[in-house]
């Protein structure tokens, strides 16, 4: 675990010049869900109905729920959609356990079995 020395510090309001990175998983379902809402407004649907079809791509665009790191990426992915609304709070709390199924079933996989040469 890191200690406080070692993590790096929060960047403050006024810290314009140390931009936040994010995540890649995230940035995908963002510009899904941006690319989807412009288009939606362009051509004059009306900012609900370009948001309801944004938070389907959005979803679209997560990743699937194999391997370890793509499950932290759609926690990730999850907590981003809940934020800006793309994902209300029932239907986050169902995608989060289906997540923590997802990741319990990679815990108690059997391990391969050891060679007989090792």
């Amino acid at each position: 675990m890191a200690t406080a020395a070692q993590l790096a510090p929060l960047p403050t309001a006024s810290d314009e010049s140390t931009p936040v990175p994010i995540h890649p998983a995230v940035a995908r379902c963002m510009n899904a869900w941006e690319c989807v809402f412009r288009e939606k407004m362009a051509i004059g649907k009306g900012k609900v109905l370009a948001s309801l079809e944004a938070n389907k791509a959005y979803l679209k665009a997560m990743p699937p729920l194999s391997g370890y790191e793509n499950i932290r990426d759609f926690i990730a992915c999850i907590a981003q959609a809940m934020l800006i609304d793309a994902i209300r709070g029932e239907q986050g709390g169902k995608l989060l356990y289906a997540a923590q199924v997802a990741l319990g079933a990679i815990r108690s996989q059997p391990k391969p079995p050891k060679s007989a040469s090792a």
